[in-house]
């Protein structure tokens, strides 16, 4: 793979990592506000949808980013992988945060929807 287009899908990646680390944080946040602040009274169903929605999202997203950066760490050429840059990209556990964020963001919503039911 060429060494520029690799950068970018790389940065590009990242940075779609982070918008949905943002969205997924802010919508659990205000649901979450919802759940305390508001009466949802008869409405439990409207705000639990809004609770399982992000929370899907966010962990499906997080998955396929990941599982991109770890394709792109695995293409890696011998010159890259030597670098210091490689060696760090390769000491990255993907495999792992994947299933980690994932069982993170199903736990909050766990934890939303007991408060709201």
């Amino acid at each position: 793979m060429d060494q520029t287009l690799r950068a970018s899908i790389q940065t590009s990646t990242f940075y779609y990592f982070m918008i949905v680390i943002v969205l997924t944080t802010i919508s659990q946040l205000s649901t979450m506000m919802v759940i305390v602040f508001a009466d949802i009274e008869g409405k439990e169903s409207v705000v639990a949808a809004s609770v399982i929605g992000p929370c899907l999202i966010g962990s499906f997203g997080i998955i396929r980013l990941l599982t991109n950066m770890t394709h792109l760490v695995s293409d890696m050429d011998d010159k890259m992988k030597s670098s210091n840059y490689g060696n760090a990209m390769q000491s990255i556990p993907f495999p792992i945060l994947k299933i980690l964020f994932a069982i993170i963001f199903v736990i909050i919503a766990i934890i939303q929807l007991s408060a709201i039911f």
